[in-house]
């Protein structure tokens, strides 16, 4: 798995540093504006398209195949490289908040919890996410440890969001929605480029890139990333900087124009501070406050091969190893990973009919197995388990009136070492009544595969004066979803475009805990969920050089639980609302703002807080660019979510401010 991260050092900025930079932010753009007719404009890519062209950027997560997002029956969103460029984000899980639908919270310095459309918390168990096709969920406790996921982030093409099951295509886990982060070709990666920059939260970060070409066909990168991030606030002192660095490679072989081959190798090792609560397993009536360093490493080699007969016609094999390796107080894993996945798509003509299927099938086998440590506040018994995973699958498209509408139906069989034997259905059905709009409707079940934890895990736990062994049970179901959705799609005109999603979901088997002995609790598969709401998002290019993405959000949650059960609730914001705005103030400087407004989490005690991000960036020339950007502008601290499982600290995280400079060459 890629993985990546950060760190960072304890210090706190002075409200006169905070001056000082906000001066900048504001009164730069009026002093370089006297110089912007020297300056070379500033090359765009999908910032000067129509917005037409927007909506038909090519997608592949949905049916892992290309095709227009304007042709998927799916909640779809694309965090684009331009987008990316432009924002406020240093991280990968900050620029997920451009997503509409996505809950995105930052728990500390290096934490963060991110689900859709429900269940959050740090190991948000129902998201599958994927970087080039390597999934990175780990099943440890069904999540993804996000501090590990780090990328130069100029090398990202794109982000695919998807809202809503995935699990025929992807398999387990993409029950409430799959992220794939599909990075660029070498090709598109040629020369070399420096980042570096610095501030009061961002403490200093550097990467350096270089791209080079070996004959006609043979493209490579080789990268190198590191940062260190200051500690969040606490009244008592939060301790939890994060530093982390990464290197690692990528090299895409165009053979001839049926084959090509891609190897990916990266390497990534750093420390994510935090002050533990655990009990010592050793003295189990007492608790111990302690201060770490967690050791976070890991890496991973893939090897792609994809064969192309035709436009609707081509074969891929694809296979990576993963290793991993984390060591805290509360828990020790080293986790190894083999996966293999292949896939075929061909056209396929029926007799007497009109129109030809597009037919996608494949397989895949992963295996994992980890070596858990015994005798800490979270154990494991056994301490090592091999877990394997088979599917096997197939999904086809078949248009009903040409041009108009489609329907879109597969089933995959999915057999893993907890749960047996699963089938996954999906329907899609696809409107499109012309070339300006399209609506949509879906069905589909998918399940969440019980974590290690769930089937294998006991942890001990302080609750107010009381001490509790959280237990697991070895004959824990697979929950499982049966999700309905609608959507439309609208380009209203050249300058306005809005795109509206409706769902229901309804979940089976979700764990909740049960008190069996006094002191004892454990956990059970025996929660119904029933999960609704809808998505807003809209573009429209206001002025030429000014253009609004505003996004809205609503989640409605209704648990039931049997007498005597108790489960997580109040965890996910009712309402988010989104605005984002960029401004060319002139041809060399641009200006943008992020609005976010998040409702409050009544089952933490965490208050609606509003958001404020601002950047702002100056290009002298072509090939350099200096920015400045502020972040959470409006407070000088605030909590967004408290940690969950592993017990450490909360803390608040602060105002910042970090100033950035790109050089390409």
């Amino acid at each position: 798995m890629i993985e990546a991260m950060t760190t960072h050092r304890e210090t706190q900025c002075s409200s006169r540093t905070y001056r000082c930079w906000l001066l900048t932010l504001l009164f730069a753009p009026l002093i370089n504006t006297a110089f912007s007719a020297q300056n070379t404009p500033i090359k765009r890519d999908l910032a000067d398209a129509s917005l037409e062209e927007l909506m038909n950027v090519k997608i592949s997560t949905i049916s892992r195949k290309p095709q227009m997002l304007q042709e998927t029956a799916a909640a779809v969103f694309v965090i684009k490289q331009e987008d990316i460029r432009r924002s406020s984000a240093n991280s990968i899980p900050e620029l997920l908040r451009m997503a509409p639908g996505l809950s995105v919270s930052r728990i500390d310095g290096n934490k963060w919890s991110i689900t859709s459309r429900g269940y959050s918390g740090r190991f948000a168990d129902d998201l599958l996410v994927m970087i080039d096709g390597r999934t990175v969920f780990s099943p440890l406790f069904a999540g993804t440890f996000w501090e590990t996921l780090d990328l130069p982030l100029e090398d990202i093409d794109r982000i695919e969001v998807i809202r809503g099951p995935g699990g025929t295509i992807w398999g387990a886990n993409a029950v409430n929605g799959a992220i794939h982060i599909i990075t660029k070709h070498a090709r598109n990666t040629q020369g070399n480029l420096i980042t570096s920059g610095g501030g009061s939260e961002e403490r200093g970060f550097a990467t350096f890139r270089h791209g080079g070409q070996i004959g006609e066909n043979f493209f490579y990168r080789l990268y190198a990333k590191g940062f260190t991030r200051d500690n969040s606030f606490s009244p008592t002192g939060a301790k939890d900087s994060w530093r982390m660095g990464t290197v690692g490679f990528q090299a895409d072989w165009d053979i001839n124009t049926n084959n090509a081959i891609s190897f990916q190798g990266q390497y990534y090792a750093g420390k994510a501070g935090q002050v533990t609560n655990f009990v010592n397993p050793a003295e189990p009536e007492s608790t111990i406050t302690r201060p770490e360093d967690a050791n976070l490493a890991g890496g991973h080699a893939l090897m792609r091969w994809q064969h192309t007969l035709g436009e609707r016609s081509n074969t891929a094999l694809q296979i990576y190893y993963d290793r991993t390796s984390r060591n805290e107080l509360s828990f020790q894993e080293t986790r190894q990973t083999v996966d293999v996945d292949f896939q075929h798509r061909f056209p396929l003509k029926i007799p007497f009919v009109p129109f030809q299927q597009d037919i996608v099938w494949g397989g895949g086998y992963r295996w994992t197995i980890d070596h858990l440590a015994s005798g800490l506040a979270i154990s494991f018994d056994p301490v090592k388990r091999n877990l394997q995973t088979g599917n096997v699958f197939m999904q086809t498209d078949m248009p009903l009136v040409k041009d108009r509408l489609k329907l879109t139906t597969g089933i995959k069989f999915l057999d893993n070492t907890y749960a047996h034997s699963n089938f996954l259905p999906n329907a899609r059905l696809l409107w499109t009544p012309d070339n300006k709009q399209s609506l949509w409707a879906s069905a589909a079940r998918s399940i969440r595969l019980p974590s290690r934890f769930e089937r294998d895990g006991n942890q001990l736990i302080r609750s107010g004066a009381e001490f509790i062994r959280l237990i697991s049970n070895p004959h824990l179901l697979a929950e499982t979803l049966w999700g309905f959705e609608t959507g439309y799609r609208r380009q209203i005109n050249s300058n306005l475009s809005v795109d509206i999603a409706g769902f229901f979901n309804d979940y089976n088997h979700s764990a909740s805990e049960l008190e069996i002995n006094e002191g004892i609790i454990q956990l059970l598969s025996q929660r119904n969920t029933q999960i609704f709401g809808f998505e807003i998002y809209g573009e429209w290019r206001a002025l030429d050089r000014l253009r609004f993405m505003p996004s809205y959000s609503h989640l409605q949650i209704r648990n039931q639980i049997p007498p005597g059960h108790e489960a997580e609730s109040g965890e996910d914001p009712k309402h988010q609302f989104t605005l984002r705005a960029q401004l060319d103030l002139v041809k060399n400087i641009e200006f943008d703002a992020f609005f976010r407004h998040i409702d409050k989490l009544p089952g933490l005690e965490i208050k609606s807080y509003q958001t404020l991000d601002l950047r702002l960036a100056w290009r002298p020339i072509n090939n350099i660019e200096f920015s400045v950007v502020g972040q959470n502008l409006l407070q000088s601290h605030h909590f967004e979510y408290t940690p969950t499982v592993i017990q450490t600290m909360p803390v608040q995280l602060q105002r910042g401010v970090f100033g950035k400079v790109t050089w390409r060459f």
